[in-house]
């Protein structure tokens, strides 16, 4: 039977699910991603933070998969690095791979920050995506 608290609950889930929070844990510091996707069909998932050859925390990767049934044919990706103040340190945007641009939702696109200077201890970095071009 078709209950109307469903659909509520259905209306609602995007509304909910647009801003999340997801704690890395890693060499006893946690680095917080924040993500927004501005409404867009899309969710980040497998965010991490990658070392480089001196163990510096300087390379932010992730995925970026489709949520609807449409292809998404522009994006980029905004990101922010805050300090422990919540004052921006860096920040910058990257484009992703073309794969949410095709109609295979089950293939992620890709994307991958360089960092200018490597992550302290206490620092965030918030991840906005966005429609369109970053022109």
């Amino acid at each position: 039977m078709f209950k109307p608290s469903w659909l509520i609950a259905l209306a609602l889930l995007p509304i909910m699910t647009a801003c999340t929070t997801h704690p890395l844990v890693a060499d006893n510091a946690e680095t917080l991603f924040t993500t927004n996707t501005q409404a867009a069909a899309v969710a980040f998932r497998s965010l991490r933070v990658e070392n480089d050859a001196n163990g510096a925390k300087t390379t932010i990767k992730g995925q970026i998969h489709r949520t609807g049934r449409d292809p998404v044919h522009f994006g980029h990706v905004d990101y922010a690095v805050l300090d422990a103040n919540g004052k921006v340190r860096e920040t910058g945007w990257v484009e992703h791979s073309s794969a949410i641009r095709l109609r295979n939702t089950h293939r992620p696109s890709l994307f991958s920050i360089g960092l200018k200077q490597p992550l302290a201890v206490g620092e965030k970095v918030q991840l906005t995506y966005h429609t369109g071009s970053h022109l």
